[in-house]
């Protein structure tokens, strides 16, 4: 973790943080889709991620894939229906491993050490999209495209997303003596992830770390300032 992220309260990190940067380290043994869907569907998988970060989706084919495993293209068809469902399958198992590294980060945020838990989480996360970064230009471009992408990013990672937050968010207003009604919960989270996911986003464009100012904000606006 950097200074920075320790400084947020002037603080070492504590366990919590801890269990956030084990994350990183479970990441860096990520190295292919066969990790992740072990056998012979691992193994298309992950040649079929490199022809589509090579060609893009519409530009690779299942021969394309079929010639990079050592494969006739007709033995594709026993694991995969088409090039869509082949892809479908490649988000939803990078989206799922995504996702659920995230769940994890997020459950462990408790009240007393939130600005270090998140200005870990946010280095954390900046750290796994640059390894993922192969993964998500291909998977990004195509969702712009494709409903049935999109769809699929909506229904593995947003809308869970959305809900272990909301949860969180309702844990951590109990815990700061907050108690405002659903509706105005919903808003905030939302506000709340968009904080998230924007900063790290700008951060890896511009190469910053701009993550206690980022924590400041999100307490701010979640109205948690002389709680946390």
């Amino acid at each position: 973790m950097s200074k920075a992220t320790d400084s947020v309260r002037g603080t070492e990190p504590d366990a919590g943080a801890t269990s956030i940067e084990s994350h990183a380290a479970s990441a860096d043994s990520v190295e292919s889709i066969e990790s992740l869907e072990p056998g012979r569907r691992g193994e298309i998988l992950d040649a079929a991620l490199a022809v589509f970060a090579e060609k893009g989706y519409s530009g690779g084919s299942m021969r394309d894939i079929a010639t990079r495993v050592g494969v006739s293209e007709p033995a594709l068809y026993r694991y995969f229906a088409g090039k869509e469902a082949l892809f479908l399958t490649l988000v939803r198992v990078i989206a799922t491993h995504l996702r659920n590294e995230a769940v994890d980060i997020l459950r462990a945020v408790q009240p007393e050490s939130f600005r270090v838990q998140v200005a870990a989480a946010l280095e954390n996360r900046r750290q796994r999209i640059t390894l993922a970064v192969p993964m998500l230009r291909t998977i990004l471009p195509a969702a712009a495209h494709h409903p049935a992408v999109l769809a699929e990013i909506r229904t593995v990672v947003l809308e869970p997303m959305l809900g272990e937050l909301d949860t969180k968010v309702a844990e951590l207003d109990a815990a700061f003596g907050l108690e405002p009604d659903s509706a105005s919960r919903r808003a905030r989270v939302r506000t709340f992830m968009a904080l998230f996911v924007g900063s790290l986003a700008t951060s890896v464009v511009f190469g910053d770390e701009p993550d206690e100012a980022t924590v400041d904000a999100i307490v701010r606006i979640m109205g948690w300032e002389g709680r946390v």
